[in-house]
């Protein structure tokens, strides 16, 4: 099965924005009842040649005219009134991971679309927007597949969010039905759901299910455009001026003058869509090697027992992961709970208060992401124990283990490297620093272990953000943190001498510390160019012996309102630097940062 999310950017960001405005408390809570519309959204990312072009947009904004790789600079005066967001590729990659993880309750292998090295034909970005589940054996327990594919439907829209849904035997033929099938009503659904218009109650499911044994089914996958295959900007263009634009004219071509004049890549897509070849995909659930379940004899209320069984585990994965030459990045221990020593799996089922549908089910989760792949048990074990002996875990009192599941979720490949003949101070220690960022985000949670990453906007205050330091790539492939930790740092300005006043191209250009928000500086007398003569820092008057400036900073007109600010380094008389601004929209100077 592919789950597409067409234009999943502004999906999410229509989902933020509605989060963010809700609905007044008065509305009822009718079905009938619409919701209010979100308004143009656009998403727009940094070109190094053109600047600040246009991501993505959503049908609201695209109803205006506006489209991808169009710079924003022509947004204005087309949608005034939209919402413009900075696109943000890593949300965008990490929510979709969420997504596949809670929807494995449909199935327990799930996975994200793998990207070429190029874009695809039909997409304007270069990041999943799928989600490929497999379903053998799974449409028995729903009813048929038809069933199942509108409860996964039915499930994205209680998150508000429009996804098509496509099952086929290949790989292939899901994606190319699940994104070529339903394209001419999409645009108008999402349109509807940004205005909110969208009925949930009437029955348009996108589902496109390819049954084998009818030859309409194969004859409809033939005239679905070339697109579908996967390919590549170049590959498509070359094949639009010979005029083929299905797979039926595709496939009237010799086979064997296809890798000559198109690359292997084609003949690939090919085979792959056909079933001539298989195409596996990454999972991001674990395999069944590396599940390990028991259950205790007796339900025991103490925590070193649980503690022993789960070494125990911990060896035997570890031992497997090692086969494998893989390492652990995700580690899921799921202690299993009965309270007052009573089972509640033992209880009878006649009564249709136990139903076993309707019991809760107790349970003590511990889950710990690691950095860099490890199968090393004893550090697993010490990052699992903090949890085991935290207050959120329940063992002990009422309740009592009755059994434990370890599972590793997510693995990778332990890369060995040759240490260089004379090691760097700085990357000496970078496996310490691994160990201590896992514990911290075990302890402090992964969302409060963060790193600072540089946005592209003028504003100081808004040139950064933190970020976690684990995470997914673009690419939906999980970030090499021991490579970012291996990279040789930075000039280091701080021991050389001191400067007479910063250059253009020092460090010392951006103060050390940055004040948020900036706040108002007591000028007290001004020269005869109108610039700082004598301030009032911190608590008496000091003289300006230097001012520096001014650089001059301006804001864009889809922040709000448009923010002048004229820049400049003041040295006084105490041997204090400052950086001030001069606000022209506030007529006043404003105090920003501190040099130490």
């Amino acid at each position: 099965m592919c789950i597409w999310l067409p234009n999943w950017p502004s999906q999410r960001a229509f989902v933020a924005k509605r989060q963010a405005d809700p609905q007044p408390t008065d509305i009822a809570k009718d079905s009938d009842q619409k919701k209010e519309p979100v308004g143009p959204i656009l998403l727009y990312r940094r070109d190094p040649r053109r600047g600040n072009i246009i991501a993505t947009a959503n049908q609201m904004a695209r109803q205006a005219g506006i489209l991808p790789q169009m710079p924003l600079s022509q947004c204005g005066l087309l949608c005034p009134s939209a919402t413009v967001v900075e696109h943000d590729p890593q949300s965008d990659i990490e929510a979709l991971v969420q997504l596949a993880e809670s929807a494995q309750c449909f199935s327990p292998i799930v996975g994200l679309e793998s990207l070429d090295t190029q874009i695809w034909a039909g997409r304007s970005l270069h990041e999943p927007q799928s989600i490929y589940m497999d379903v053998t054996g799974v449409s028995p327990l729903f009813d048929g597949e038809n069933r199942l594919a509108a409860e996964v439907i039915h499930w994205f829209r209680q998150r508000d969010l429009i996804v098509t849904v496509a099952i086929a035997n290949q790989i292939g033929q899901a994606w190319a039905m699940a994104n070529y099938s339903f394209r001419a009503k999409l645009a108008q659904k999402l349109l509807q759901m940004e205005l909110g218009q969208c009925d949930d109650s009437e029955e348009q499911p996108f589902v496109a299910i390819n049954d084998e044994a009818m030859e309409q089914h194969h004859r409809s996958l033939l005239f679905l455009p070339i697109e579908a295959l996967r390919i590549d900007l170049a590959t498509t263009a070359k094949l639009h001026r010979l005029g083929i634009r299905n797979l039926a004219q595709l496939s009237e071509l010799p086979r064997n003058s296809l890798p000559s004049r198109f690359g292997d890549s084609l003949l690939r897509r090919l085979d792959q869509f056909f079933g001539r070849e298989e195409e596996p995909f990454q999972t991001i659930c674990s395999t069944p090697e590396l599940n390990v379940n028991a259950s205790f004899e007796y339900a025991t209320p103490n925590r070193e027992d649980v503690l022993s069984r789960l070494q125990i585990q911990l060896r035997l994965l570890c031992s497997r992961l090692d086969s494998l030459g893989h390492g652990a990045l995700r580690v899921v221990c799921r202690v299993s709970l009965e309270k007052n020593a009573l089972d509640v799996s033992s209880l009878p089922t006649a009564d249709a208060s136990l139903d076993p549908s309707s019991r809760q089910q107790l349970a003590s989760v511990l889950q710990v992401g690691l950095f860099i792949p490890s199968n090393d048990p004893e550090h697993l074990e010490c990052l699992l124990r903090t949890q085991l002996e935290s207050q959120a875990c329940k063992i002990g009192g009422d309740y009592w283990a009755k059994g434990l599941a370890t599972q590793i979720t997510m693995s990778a490949p332990v890369v060995w490297q040759q240490n260089s003949l004379f090691e760097v101070e700085s990357l000496k220690h970078r496996d310490s620093i691994a160990k201590l960022i896992d514990n911290l985000s075990v302890r402090l949670g992964r969302e409060n272990v963060v790193a600072p990453t540089i946005l592209n906007n003028p504003l100081p205050e808004l040139t950064y953000s933190w970020r976690p330091l684990t995470g997914w790539r673009k690419d939906g492939q999980q970030q090499e943190i021991k490579r970012k930790l291996g990279r040789a740092p930075k000039r280091d300005y701080q021991s050389e001498e001191r400067a007479i006043g910063p250059k253009k191209e020092d460090v010392w250009r951006r103060p050390t510390r940055l004040l948020s928000p900036p706040i108002a500086l007591n000028v007290t007398e001004f020269s005869n160019t109108g610039l700082p003569a004598i301030v009032r820092y911190p608590r008496a008057n000091s003289n300006v012996l230097r001012c520096t400036g001014p650089e001059r900073l301006e804001s864009g007109w889809w922040e709000g309102t448009t923010q002048q600010r004229d820049y400049y380094r003041i040295e006084l008389e105490n041997g204090v630097w400052l950086w001030c601004f001069l606000d022209h929209r506030k007529k006043g100077w404003f105090l920003h940062g501190i040099f130490d």
